[in-house]
């Protein structure tokens, strides 16, 4: 079954969504890079829907809203064990603090944060900690306008990375921070063959195949996921690539900048075309 996952949803080096069928036909848009500035492109379009290319999400109802999703351990992806009593808070982009909120260890780890929300949605960030674990920050290329109850915010501890780094032949520098991320369409679906360039490019980007990292992938499995350690702190803008027509060019599908913090993991949803000039 292809589930749409939102918002917190994301697991370090290994990452939970779905995808869904074939891609329509949107309004071409220009090739913003060529094939030869990006090694390993494929040659196969983008698997997802790209209907809201050039779009602004939908309008949200001025109010507030909730943040809402459930808390995981990397060891425990089942939740069979009592899951840790984390803490999430909320961010305006400017770091202003929103208020916190526990997870409910008697719904699963199930957490519920109110924000305050304009007519533009919700542009902030959420941080998800836990003594023991390393924090994990959430943000989207989208702003968020309604409140989607279905996702999983995964936390780790430095050892558990430091294992699957070594597994992939790198050791995870003090001082450095790790990103995860996804390609989506517009409605949570994840993206297949989809080329993800993290700041200057030389950072090297692994993609998820399942519950594991693929070293062999050169782009994006049906869940559009990625993840890149060793980032310094620091702003760092990520793209993500693919052909919107067969044998049509290279695009650049969606563009956000995200913070990086040493010791931690920050998480990113990559959407069509948003946060393009």
């Amino acid at each position: 079954m292809k589930n749409a996952h939102v918002w917190l949803w994301m697991l370090p080096v290994v990452l939970a969504y779905g995808c869904d069928g074939g891609p329509t036909t949107p309004t071409p848009t220009p090739s913003v890079e060529t094939l030869a500035e990006l090694p390993n492109a494929p040659t196969s379009t983008v698997d997802g829907r790209l209907t809201c290319m050039g779009k602004k999400p939908p309008a949200a109802a001025p109010g507030a809203m909730e943040l809402t999703g459930y808390v995981r351990t990397l060891a425990d992806p089942d939740a069979k064990q009592p899951v840790p009593p984390a803490t999430v808070e909320a961010f305006l982009p400017d770091g202003t603090s929103l208020g916190s909120g526990g997870v409910d260890v008697t719904k699963g780890g199930r957490i519920a944060i109110t924000v305050p929300i304009k007519a533009a949605g919700f542009e902030g960030y959420a941080v998800v900690s836990q003594t023991g674990y390393l924090d994990f920050r959430l943000q989207s290329s989208r702003a968020k306008t309604t409140t989607d109850l279905d996702g999983w915010a995964w936390l780790t501890t430095p050892g558990e990375i430091d294992s699957r780094a070594k597994a992939l032949g790198f050791d995870v520098k003090a001082g450095t921070g790790i990103l995860v991320g996804a390609v989506h369409d517009c409605d949570g679906f994840g993206m297949s063959n989809a080329v993800v360039v993290v700041g200057s490019g030389n950072h090297l980007v692994y993609y998820v195949e399942g519950f594991d990292i693929s070293p062999a992938r050169p782009y994006s499995s049906s869940t559009g996921r990625f993840v890149a350690a060793n980032l310094d702190p620091g702003t760092v803008t990520v793209k993500a690539f693919g052909r919107v027509d067969a044998g049509g060019p290279l695009t650049l599908l969606s563009s956000a900048q995200v913070t990086v913090e040493a010791g931690r993991m920050s998480a990113i949803d990559l959407q069509p075309r948003t946060g393009l000039k």
